[in-house]
């Protein structure tokens, strides 16, 4: 398929550059993905899911003082 009678020089780069960024975006993410950071990722998500238990406030004794 003949593009440059279709599109010019300028346009052809342009449309180029769309091409190789997009197939770099797809490279990485897919990269991401399957390599050491995307599985780290998934295992920090984990505990944060988590509760920690939360102590219980001691119980202080009640004072006969009033606000003025």
């Amino acid at each position: 398929m003949d593009l440059s009678g279709v599109f010019s020089d300028d346009q052809l780069a342009v449309i180029g550059c769309f091409i190789a960024l997009t197939v770099c975006g797809l490279i990485a993410a897919v990269s991401f993905q399957f390599g050491p950071a995307g599985r780290d990722q998934n295992k920090a998500d984990a505990p944060r899911s988590r509760t920690l238990p939360l102590e219980k406030p001691q119980q202080t004794q009640l004072q006969d003082r009033r606000a003025a």
